[in-house]
């Protein structure tokens, strides 16, 4: 188990993504690129989701930048409750900026078979 957001919890993801052969992403989610700041105990995190892919730190030319609470990214990235963006969103918790229209068709967004069973997998070491 690594700590979400730790370096340790990076590492072990990006392994994770790497073993998942044939993962399938959608070509809209292909197709942005979100540098997000999460609000962690510990300070803020850097982190990217570029072409649908979890990454440590901010990837260069972002289409979209947001900001949110550790709690919200741990729902949305981990647990796989997309609901919890919006909740977000209208608690004002989440903050986004850029070219929204590369989010627009996210809004109707579920996951492969392989992004699911990589996220479970992620979910699992995640403590």
């Amino acid at each position: 188990m690594a700590a979400f957001l730790s370096d340790e919890w990076f590492e072990k993801v990006d392994i994770l993504t790497k073993e998942s052969v044939g993962l399938e992403i959608p070509k809209a989610m292909r197709d942005v690129r979100v540098n997000l700041t999460v609000s962690a105990p510990a300070g803020e995190v850097a982190m990217c989701i570029d072409g649908g892919v979890i990454r440590k730190g901010f990837c260069g030319n972002p289409d979209v930048e947001m900001w949110m609470p550790a709690e919200y990214a741990l729902s949305i990235l981990v647990r796989g409750d997309w609901s919890a963006g919006m909740k977000g969103w209208v608690a004002r918790q989440i903050k986004v900026s850029g070219n929204m229209r590369k989010l627009i068709p996210l809004q109707v967004y579920r996951p492969t078979p392989s992004q699911e069973e990589l996220r479970k997998k992620i979910e699992e070491i995640t403590d």
